[in-house]
């Protein structure tokens, strides 16, 4: 395994600019070239930047998925290497989960990897997708089929980013949250399902907290995804499908929202497998839970999404999702509360039966 990266936390009550402690330490060496969420370009969230900006060193990169793609990434190494970038120098990359997914990929196979700094500016990337290395671009309308397993160096956490974000933006790390809690954790679960509607982020900072714990852990223990850290794709078998269909019909589908509809339907899926009818009722309790804050937040990206769904459309994305084998398309199964099995076979009429059971209602 990779040396464990550096975690570093910012505290609430800190008066510099966001991220700013961390990289001016006598520790660190602060670093030299940023790959920056172009939102920031026209926002003082982080003030300092613009300094940065004005001395050359900051390519700005817009969210999304369109900016998950190989001539996005040629962008940045073609920028890197006209401005002379080298091994010994380090990249941060701030912003959410597409940023640091096309940004930390770049950095990790410019010259073969240089230093890298994730800096995670959303409730997603703090608790997921700025954790644990992976990184990389869609291809061929698949999702993250190109990219590395490279950890970053520095990871660094300020929770005060998050007061600006959306409200699609905060489902999207609850969603990601919610995961976590439902494959490892019963009682952040538990924590969880009080709240009728998805809270502000400044009153659950000890959950955020603990999400991203899970992530760190279940990483730690298996890097490269052999065994226990699949049961982190929980929810994102169909979630990637329905996200690759939406980008087919040039329509973009938050992930949260697409996690979270997958998750109902394995959550279905995951009840039917289990003979306990006490499992089997929390289990279908949690995708009503799941299923009451997606509609409370965003009723109509939710709808839109549902009515769009094809069926067989989606089984052709899910049939060529990367973390299949020859036996065909494997999804995690729960069999409780905070027990999740990983390569377990889904067949196209058992995914059938849990999209009616999970989405049947909208």
């Amino acid at each position: 395994m990779h040396p464990k990266p550096t975690y570093i936390s910012i505290p609430a009550e800190s008066t510099k600019g966001a991220f700013e402690d961390a990289l001016h330490t006598a520790d660190q060496t602060p670093p030299d070239w940023y790959i920056v969420d172009d939102f920031f370009q026209n926002n003082n969230n982080i003030p300092w930047i613009e300094e940065v900006h004005a001395q050359g060193r900051v390519y700005w990169l817009k969210a999304g998925e369109l900016s998950k793609s190989l001539t996005e990434v040629e962008n940045i190494l073609a920028w890197l290497t006209q401005n002379n970038a080298n091994r010994q120098q380090s990249v941060a990359v701030i912003g959410g989960g597409t940023v640091l997914d096309a940004g930390l990929f770049a950095a990790s196979i410019y010259q073969r990897g240089v230093q890298k700094w994730s800096l995670p500016t959303t409730l997603l990337a703090a608790v997921d997708a700025g954790i644990g290395g992976k990184n990389g671009v869609n291809f061929m309308g698949f999702k993250n089929y190109i990219g590395t397993i490279t950890q970053p160096d520095f990871v660094v956490s300020d929770f005060r980013v998050f007061e600006s974000l959306e409200a699609v933006d905060v489902l999207n790390g609850w969603m990601e949250m919610a995961k976590h809690a439902l494959i490892a954790d019963p009682a952040l679960w538990h924590s969880m399902k009080q709240f009728e509607t998805i809270p502000s982020t400044n009153t659950v900072h000890t959950l955020i907290r603990d999400a991203a714990a899970i992530k760190k852990r279940l990483v730690e223990a298996d890097e490269f995804e052999s065994g226990l850290r699949k049961t982190l794709n929980f929810g994102h078998t169909v979630g990637h499908a329905l996200e690759s269909a939406a980008a087919s019909r040039s329509e973009n589908l938050p992930h949260g929202i697409a996690v979270g509809l997958g998750m109902m339907a394995s959550l279905h899926w995951s009840a039917d497998q289990t003979a306990d009818s006490g499992i089997q009722r929390e289990l279908v309790d949690a995708a009503h839970c799941i299923k009451r804050w997606l509609t409370r937040a965003v009723p109509g990206y939710v709808q839109l999404a549902v009515h769009a769904a094809d069926l067989d459309a989606l089984w052709v994305f899910m049939e060529k999702d990367k973390k299949n084998d020859a036996n065909g398309v494997q999804e995690v199964r729960l069999t409780d509360i905070g027990q999740a099995e990983w390569n377990q076979l889904l067949s196209r009429s058992a995914f059938g039966t849990s999209w009616s059971s999970a989405h049947g209602g909208f």
